[in-house]
Parts: C-alpha cells; structure tokens; sequence
C-alpha cells in the first residue's frame, strides 16, 4: 500500500469513527467485579465471550463495559489466582448489568492465553500445549524498573535483558534474549501482531553481537495490559524469527485512568529515574471503546570507571626500553600534575542517560453486529547520550593539540523515532467462520551526532576546527497485510473443538543508511597519519548509503483440536518466500495429554527459520573499535562492516546470506499433586543451522593473512581500514535446557502469601568446526572468521542458570514482595590469548518492596531492588604495563574498567531505592 493511500485509509478509519458515534448498534453488559471475601475491587479481570472474538477487561475500580449486539451469549470472568466464572448473558434493547465476586483460586497459573493458538477455546497457561508464562501489568509495575525490557527480565527466568556501556548505539537500546539465543531469533507481536525491528544492528562487542533486535522500550509501560511469553519455536504459526519462542504485549483498552510516578536512585549517588505514566480509557457513545497512554522517562546516566594508570601527554608505553620508559613516564607524571588532569574516572562506563517519550491509542468500533474495526497505534521519540574511549594528548594521530590540550571525551548522541499504527476489520459471517484482515505500517530511526570530537586529519585548522558533526541516520520500516480465517468444526463432527485456522500475509522491508556530513567521515589528509573522520564514531559514508527493500509472501494452515477432554493436538504449517533469497517451508506437531485433573504432559516437535535481517544483508560502515593489542593494551582501529553481497565480501570469500533453520524439541508436564501447589516443567532442545554471525577481525598485518588481508583492501580502494568484518551463517549451534514453574498459596493469620520458584537451565554449544570462506584456505583464515572470542560469545555471554524465588504477602492494605534472583555464571574470552580468559561467578541479588493502599485511589510503595549492593566479579586479569614492565595481562584498560563490559549477568550498578505513586481514578 502506497504511503499517501495508507494514510488516507487512517482519516477515512477516524472519520467513520466520529459519524458512526452517534449510531447505536448495541448494547452494553456492565458490572462491577470484586473480590471474595474483603469486597475490594479487582483490576484486570478478563471478561471475553466464549466462542467469539468480542472481550475487555476491569479497570482500576473493577468496572467493565462490553458492547454487544442481541444474542444470548456465555461470558467468562477470568483472573490468575481466582475461580473462573461462566454466566449466561441475553442481550435485548437494553443495557444489562451483572455484578459479581470473584473466590480466590489455588489455580495460580491460569490465564486466559491469546498467544500460540488460532483456536477460540479459552485455555489457561497451563492448559496450553506450549509453555506460556503471563506477566500481568501489576507485575510490572511492580518491579520497581521503567523500562519494559527490564522490567521483563525480572519475571521471567528464560528472557534476559543488560544493558551496555560503551558499546555506541547498543548504549541506548538494551538487547534482549529468550532461552540465551540471540536478540533476532526472538519474534516481538503487539496485541498478536508482528512488530517490526529496530534500526540499529549491534556490531559491537556485546551480547547480541551482529544481530537486530526489537526494542520493547518503544512502548510504554503504562499502556501494557500483560505481557506473554510463549516460550516455544513457533515460526510456522508466526514467521521468521520466532526460533526461540514470541514475546507478545497485549495493551489496555478498558475504562478508567491510571497514574502511576516513579523516583528513585542508585546507591552510588547516581543514575535518577523518573517516570510518570498516565493512562485514560473511555467509551464512545454506546458502541466504542478507546484508550489512551503516554509514558515520560528520565534516566540519568552512571559511572562505574575505575582510576586511569596509563599514559596520558607522553606515551611511555610505546617503548620496551627500560631507561627510556623510565624517563618519559616521569616527564608523563610532571605533567599530569602540571595540568591537573584527573586520573579518576575521566571515562564514562555504566548506564547512558536516556530521555524517552512515548504514547499509545487503542481502540475498537463495532460497524455491524458481528463485525468491529479496530485500531493500534505507538509514536516513540527518545534521546540518548554516552561516551566511548577518552583521547589523550599523547595520542596526536587523533587528537587536534590547539582544540583539546587535555584530550577529550567523544560523547555520541543518539535521536530515536519510532512509529507504528495497525488498522484492521474483523467479525463473523456465515455459520461460525471467523476473519481478520489487518495492516501494519511501523517504522524506526537511529540517527547519531557526534560532539566533543574531532576529526583529526583537520589538524591544519587548529582551535577554529569543529568539534560536532552528524554521523547520518538509521531506519528500518516494515509493512505488514494479514488475513486470517477460521472456523471450529467441532460440534458438526462430535469433538469438544476442531478449529482450522488459514491466511495469508505479504511484507515489505525497506531499509535505509543515510550519509553523514562530509567532516564526519573524510581523511582530508591521508599523507599525514591522522585519522579522519569523527572520534569515536566515523559518520556513514556515501558509499555506505543504501535504500533497498524486499517483500515477503507467506501462506499458512493451523489445526487444533481436543479429541475429547484429554487429548489436545495442534499442528501448523507455513511457507513463506523472501524476494532476495528465496522460499522456506516450517511445521510443527504438537500434543497434550491430560492423565488427570492434577497431571498432564506435553511434547512439541517443530522446524523454524530466521530468514536474515535486511539490516545484515546491507549495512556497512567504517568504525573505530579498540581491540586488545599484546603489550599495548586496547587500541584503536579503523575497522570496515562491507555489505555481504559487495565486492570486499566477495574477494574474502564470503557467501550471500541464507536463512537460518531450526529444529525444536519438547517435552514437559503440568501438575497439581495438591490443591495448592501448581508445577510446570518443560525440557527443551534446539538445533540451529547456518547461524548468522558477525566475524572476527581480518586485520593487516605481517602474517600470511595480514598480507592477504592488506592486499584485498587496498585493491578495493580501502587503504584507511586496519580490519575488516562480514556478516555470514558460519556455525551450527545446539542449546538444551529446562524451565520450570513452582507456585503456592497460603492462609497466614489474616493475610495470603504467595511463593513462587520460576528458573531456567540452558546451555548452548557450537556444533563442528565453523565454515570456511568460499575461495581462501580455511587454515588461514577459519580461526578469524569465527574465532575463539565469538565462540565463547554464544556460548558463555549469558547466565546458562537463572533462578527467581518471590514471596508475596498481602494483608488488609498491606502488601510486601521479597524476591531472590540467582544468576549463572558467565564467561569472556579473548580472541587469541587465552590467559586473558575471564570467569565470573555466580551471584544472588535481593529485592524488597512494601505498598500500602492509603485510599481507593492511592497506593504508595517503597521499595529497593538489589538491597544488599551486589555487584558482578572485577576484572581479575589487570596486570597492566607499568613503568618497569612493559608486558601486561589487562582486561582493565589501564585501570578504567572495574567490572567486565563483555559479558553481564545483571549489569554493574549496584543497589537501586524508589518510591511509586499509583492514583486510579
């Protein structure tokens, strides 16, 4: 759909909105829901029409409102830890009103669940044939986090979320990983529709590395109703990516209005978050519902630097002379104290400062009886700020004297716009046939500038040269059409259920690298030894400016059905074609098995794909990277991303990208051996094909590949670049694990404590020996095009155990949580010296929250998440050069990094206290 007409579309949406206001094609069920026996309200309870698409949800002060045409219907009122109710509703000319109270349930893992299923059968997550972990948006607030991802990432034991430091864009959107796979093979829907990726692609050193995830930070936290994750491959039910499982956020469209504020600090003195979500829902006429959310979120950045012990105006490190090291580390001291520069954290490592505004618009508006439009929208605009590596004086290929006497710290600013809005029509015609037909249209740009800079190679123009520029921009969008048909066939046939479900979906990726300013990227004079561009990030060149797309066609076939009340089978297939690479066809079996209403079993065998991002295929850029150089520490070097399908790639060798495949296997067991304990447990194998990774460094130098290396690039023009990078699928991976889920309640004095035990157990391990470039001897180059340093990223770059224990307790007005995570532990590796190799132990970190409901409409928490201060283990390995000794081990980049930035379990700033106002009116 043309941009212009998609627009179009949505003022036509808004327009038959207003005009149709006025018109009344329905009545209203009402009520009130509360709790058994206190009376207070409940928020959140799922009221859906079973068999039927039509449903909402309590807000605040437990009031619910559905729109429905004349029919007898049966309603049912679901929430975790309460007994479902099934009423009997005859809609006339009226409105009706049904009130009820809801008894509290041992049954805490039930969920009504959209997520991994077409059927119209209402199951609860442990009724599912998938494992499906339900994270309502109490639990999140509750988290005492800001940010989604984050706040994920403490409930749920399989997802993992850091953030990074020093590490360029990376800095500003955290990567986020289901069952320690990569950021990419994770499939992100909102409100069960795809959402498109973010526009960067991590090419840095960290978790994640050579991938493109979606950021969830987009979205605001006040507008999320639940989130679930189906913690299952299912790219022949969702498409590619979904290789690990879906994570899909479901947002709030009920009446009311919600504030919620948060302050809070770290321990250290730093890092200040506030938030301030509002939300409001509200009914149009008698036949709509709309919903409306914005979220505003200050973070303050971090500093965890240690103290810098390295050469700072003369380079005394550049010598193994003893007497000559000697005299220019003392004439280095003379002035460093001449100058009074500051040895202390004159770097900035930790989290970046981040300002983030963002809204939401939900809503749905019945046309006839039994058809409604519908529409969601998202609009993010963020901006960051974080720092690379400091220049020193000494460093005169990068630095300018006259405009930085001192040396500098680059800081790199980074402008983000996202955008999304989904229109769609859906309903019911015929005998029971169901149809849904959507459009999404959602876009994301990263664009970056650089400032307290310089580029080097204008060195002629002294203090008058600048110190900012704009290094371009960043944007993926993505343009998304759906039918979807179903229909249950099982009254007609004897079986509780046999619902078929079928669609089509087209999809166009478009993806753009737009040029930096001239000074941001060109060496104005290569003679002269300087570096060119802007330090710490070379803007895009034009060369590396493109503005391809590519469209996707898919079709697919679903099937589940209950044979009878203990049989449930499911089974999908999908087969999707990709303009620039070609077709790829997936399924999937699954079955569960109910031997009792306290036991059952279930088992999935599937296939999946991840068909590469167009962000690999077409990226390329120039980058200074520090890279650890023996008995010289980190230094820097101009490093070349080359498109995959170029000429550089082509003379390394380097394959076009193909699809990643998959084959996933499941086994597991639901449980109730007494009537207040619940107990999922799933066993899980996967199989990856063909992953794609981002390579070590081809680096000149006076090796057979050095040479080779240095006679590709400069045949190709690029004699500035010191190494280059490709993108290519060069390994087979296995990952194997268990999640397991164990929930209880009890009666204490006049309150209930809940406890909860959620972990995850994997491993993951490269299969083989990597895959060798097409036409150089893998000899040569095999340990560079996946070298030790990234084999160890995919397998030790993340916890291979994470386990949460939580206690809630809630007593009159009175509420407390107590949770206890413990994180695996991890493992960094250099790329060729393996006494640089780093371990990281296991650690545990506690956090404590008490609320208090001071009204109807307030509650006050105080909480503290990581009370007791824990922190990852130092960098052991910081023998750096002195003085004396001109050879070192050093992790610690002369002393600047305390704590690993390769690897994290839980991230390094210590202890975090907050206070949170929630108002629901």
């Amino acid at each position: 759909m043309h941009k212009k007409s998609f627009y179009h579309t949505v003022l036509w949406i808004f327009l038959s909105f207003i005009t149709l206001s006025t018109t009344s094609f329905s009545q209203t069920l009402q009520g009130k829901v509360n709790n058994v026996p206190t009376g207070q309200s409940l928020q959140g309870v799922s009221v859906l029409v079973k068999d039927g698409t039509q449903g909402t949800s309590t807000d605040s002060i437990g009031n619910y409102h559905l729109p429905l045409p004349p029919g007898t219907y049966h309603i049912q009122y679901s929430l975790v830890g309460y007994t479902t109710q099934v009423k009997e509703v005859t809609i006339g000319s009226k409105d009706i009103i049904i009130n009820l109270s809801l008894e509290e349930s041992n049954l805490l893992l039930g969920d009504v669940v959209i997520v991994g299923t077409r059927s119209t059968q209402v199951r609860s997550s442990v009724e599912t044939v998938a494992p499906v972990d339900i994270i309502s948006s109490h639990d999140l607030q509750a988290t005492g986090q800001i940010e989604p991802t984050q706040m994920i990432s403490m409930l749920a034991p399989s997802f993992n979320s850091s953030r990074q430091t020093v590490a360029d864009g990376t800095d500003h959107i955290d990567p986020a990983t289901l069952r320690g796979l990569g950021t990419d093979q994770v499939l992100v829907l909102l409100n069960g529709k795809r959402r498109h990726n973010q526009a960067l692609i991590n090419v840095n050193g960290t978790v994640g590395r050579g991938s493109v995830g979606t950021d969830l930070n987009t979205i605001p936290s006040s507008a999320i109703e639940r989130v679930e994750v189906l913690r299952e491959g299912a790219s022949s039910q969702y498409g590619s990516d979904a290789i690990a499982g879906v994570i899909n956020v479901v947002l709030k469209k009920d009446t009311g209005m919600a504030v919620n504020l948060h302050l809070g600090q770290f321990y250290e003195g730093d890092g200040k978050n506030a938030q301030l979500g509002l939300y409001k829902g509200f009914r149009i006429g008698k036949i709509g519902i709309i919903s409306a959310a914005a979220d505003l979120r200050l973070r303050e950045g971090t500093n965890r630097a240690g103290s810098y012990t390295g050469p700072v105006y003369v380079n005394w490190n550049g010598t193994t002379d003893p007497a000559l090291r000697q005299e220019r580390y003392t004439q280095d001291q003379a002035l460093i104290a001449q100058n009074g520069f500051s040895l202390e954290k004159n770097m900035q490592i930790g989290n970046s400062s981040v300002n983030n505004f963002s809204g939401m618009l939900n809503g749905s508006l019945p046309i006839s009886p039994k058809t409604e439009v519908y529409f969601f929208g998202l609009a993010n605009y963020r901006l960051g700020n974080a720092a690379g590596f400091y220049r020193y004086p000494y460093q005169t290929s990068q630095v300018i004297a006259e405009l930085y006497p001192n040396g500098f710290l680059p800081q790199i600013h980074s402008t983000l716009l996202d955008k999304s809005i989904t229109l769609g029509i859906r309903g019911e015609i015929g005998e029971g046939w169901r149809w849904d037909l959507s459009s999404v249209y959602g876009g994301n740009s990263f664009r970056f500038d650089i400032d307290n800079t310089n580029n080097a190679s204008q060195f002629a123009l002294g203090a008058a040269a600048p110190k900012s520029f704009y290094a371009g921009t960043l944007r993926f969008n993505q343009h998304t059409t759906d039918l979807g048909i179903s229909k249950d066939f099982g009254p007609q046939i004897g079986f509780r259920s046999f619902n078929i479900a079928g669609g089509f979906t087209y999809r166009i990726d478009n993806y753009q690298i737009a040029a930096g300013e001239e000074a941001s990227y060109r060496n104005y004079d290569s003679s002269s030894g300087k570096a060119g561009g802007a330090q710490v990030f070379p803007g895009f060149q034009p060369a590396n400016a493109v503005n391809e797309r590519r469209n996707v066609k898919a079709g697919y076939l679903d099937l589940e059905t209950d044979i009878n009340n203990r049989l449930l089978l499911n089974a999908a297939g999908r087969y999707e074609y990709y303009s620039d690479f070609g077709g790829n066809l997936t399924g999937k079996l699954s079955a569960r098995y109910k031997f009792a209403d306290f036991f059952s079993i279930r088992s999935t065998i599937s296939n999946g794909f991840r068909a590469p991002s167009i962000h690999q295929r077409y990226f390329s850029a120039i980058s200074t990277v520090f890279v650890s150089v023996p008995d010289q520490g980190l230094q820097p070097r101009q490093q070349g991303t080359f498109r995959n399908d170029g000429p550089v790639a082509e003379a390394f060798g380097i394959p076009s990208l193909t699809a990643e495949r998959s084959l996933n296997y499941s086994l597991g067991f639901t449980s109730r051996p007494i009537t207040n304990v619940n107990i999922t447990l799933d066993a899980y194998q996967i199989d990856i094909k063909n992953r794609i990774v981002l390579t070590g460094q081809f680096q000149r130098g006076t090796s057979a590949a050095g040479l080779q290396t240095a006679q590709i690039l400069d045949a190709a023009g690029q004699t500035d670049v010191q190494a280059a990078v490709f993108f290519t699928n060069a390994v087979n991976t296995r990952t194997q694990g268990i999640d397991v889920v164990i929930s209880t309640d009890y009666r204490v004095a006049e309150g209930k404590l809940t406890l909860t035990l959620a972990g995850n157990l994997n491993k993951t391990e490269v299969q083989g020996e990597p895959k060798a470039s097409a036409t150089l001897p893998n000899e040569v180059f095999g340990t560079i095009l996946f070298n030790r340093q990234e084999k160890g990223r995919l397998e030790w770059s993340q916890p291979r155990s994470k386990f949460t224990m939580s206690a809630n307790y809630q007593w009159r007005r009175f509420a407390a949580m107590l949770r206890v995570t413990s994180y695996g532990i991890v493992k960094a590796f250099d790329p060729s010296e393996p006494l640089l190799d780093e371990d990281f132990g296991a650690k545990a970190i506690t956090d404590l929250n008490v609320s208090y409901q001071a009204s109807r409409f307030l509650r006050l928490t105080i909480g503290a998440n990581n009370l007791f201060n824990v922190y990852p283990d130092k960098l052991k390995v910081n023998q750096y050069p002195t003085a004396t000794s001109p050879t070192s081990l050093d992790n610690t980049s002369f002393g600047r990094f305390v704590y690993s930035r390769n690897v994290t379990q839980f991230g390094f700033n210590g202890g975090y206290y907050f206070l949170s106002l929630s108002f629901n009116l």
